[in-house]
């Protein structure tokens, strides 16, 4: 067994009541666990889930390098849901009924997650959201539904006060108004409002946008202290073009779906258009920095045709928790006994993750890091944080 591996599962075996023997779980044999996850693997977002299920995988294949778990080896099974709400619920469906997966350890689109929740509260499998940062997705608490991505709610609350601890005492909003910027946007403003911080500008721009200048026009009258964008990649790139082109200037803030800075100055192709961009993070090293030179080298051993992303650390510490609970669970593993061992984690420390995990709300990370691109070019940590 891998020592570190180990190590993680010795943090709750001493909590764990011992398993009755049953019936072989479903995805469960004498030699395999059979993990389900699912994503957008082609199509424009494909980054999102394919990225973030390399690393999962990865991580699989070192623990099943290491000899598995309790000998067994770790199956994963991909399925593309091209970020769609209906791809998302023939996903789960075809997981669940059809692939008769052990666990379910995917979901990278916020408003497919939220589509296909019904399905996996009613089938009770254990799932462990990956990527995805509603907070509705695992608020209420669920018994089966676990999260390893930094949520909306904290993410807001995080975005709150780091610009109140810089100073800022007014904001422009800029949000998509679908499912996965309303959730944000609900929780954003009154984090502001609480901090004292006045939004002067609230304006949208959806994922389909290839124009911001009427709202950068109306946020640049406005004269924030800083901008925030509740938006995907595509639209904050248009944004930040477009308030370049006109000379707007501000402190630009950028959610967990801009996790790399560099990467969104290659995409926004402007020079200098980012230098007042940072984000917010759930990995505390960017995916470039020497901390994590050994799992790049993985990755790109295993997968030649994607280069390296931070949404490839999204996977590995959603496959950490993974791991563990698997580990804490023994050898005669059930799906409530997988579930009770997430129920147990409350000091997990990952490679990758800002803080240590703890699952106890079911929201299991609660810190975050802020990144920017730096004079050289690269991605640097400027802070992090943690709510009291």
């Amino acid at each position: 067994m891998n020592k570190k591996f180990a190590f993680l599962a010795g943090l709750f075996l001493s909590t764990l009541m011992p398993t009755v023997g049953s019936a072989q779980a479903p995805g469960v044999t004498e030699d395999t666990i059979k993990i389900g996850t699912y994503g957008p693997i082609t199509g424009p977002y494909f980054a999102f889930g394919r990225l973030t299920m390399n690393g999962m995988e990865a991580l699989f294949a070192d623990v099943n390098e290491a000899g598995g778990i309790n000998g067994r080896q770790i199956e994963l099974v991909r399925v593309d849901d091209q970020c769609d709400p209906a791809g998302a619920i023939s996903a789960v469906r075809r997981l669940i009924f059809n692939e008769e997966v052990f666990a379910i350890v995917g979901g990278s689109c916020s408003n497919g997650v939220l589509a296909a929740k019904e399905d996996i509260v009613e089938s009770g499998i254990p799932y462990i959201n990956f990527a995805a940062a509603s907070n509705k997705i695992s608020a209420p608490k669920e018994d089966n539904i676990f999260t390893s991505m930094l949520t909306s709610n904290l993410e807001s609350a995080l975005q709150a006060q780091y610009l109140a601890d810089v100073g800022a005492t007014s904001v422009a909003v800029v949000a998509q108004h679908d499912a996965w910027g309303r959730d944000r946007h609900e929780t954003l403003i009154p984090a502001l409002e609480e901090k004292g911080i006045e939004v002067v500008a609230d304006e949208e721009l959806s994922m389909e946008s290839n124009d911001a200048t009427a709202q950068v026009l109306r946020i640049q009258s406005a004269q924030p202290d800083a901008v925030v964008l509740l938006s995907y990649p595509k639209p904050a790139s248009i944004f930040l073009r477009d308030s370049a082109r006109l000379g707007f200037s501000s402190t630009f803030i950028g959610t967990s779906v801009i996790p790399d800075p560099v990467a969104f100055y290659e995409q926004v192709a402007v020079p200098g258009a980012t230098d007042n961009f940072v984000t917010i993070s759930p990995s505390r090293h960017p995916v470039d920095s020497e901390e994590a030179a050994e799992w790049r080298e993985k990755l790109v051993s295993a997968f030649p045709d994607d280069t390296p992303h931070s949404y490839n650390l999204y996977g590995i510490t959603a496959g950490e928790l993974t791991v563990a609970a698997v580990e804490a669970a023994g050898e005669d593993l059930t799906r409530e006994s997988f579930i009770a061992a997430l129920d147990q984690v409350n000091a997990l420390e990952t490679t990758f993750g800002p803080g240590t995990l703890d699952c106890s709300t079911h929201q299991c990370l609660q810190s975050a890091a802020w990144i920017k691109r730096n004079s050289d070019g690269v991605a640097e940590v400027v802070g992090t944080s943690e709510l009291d």
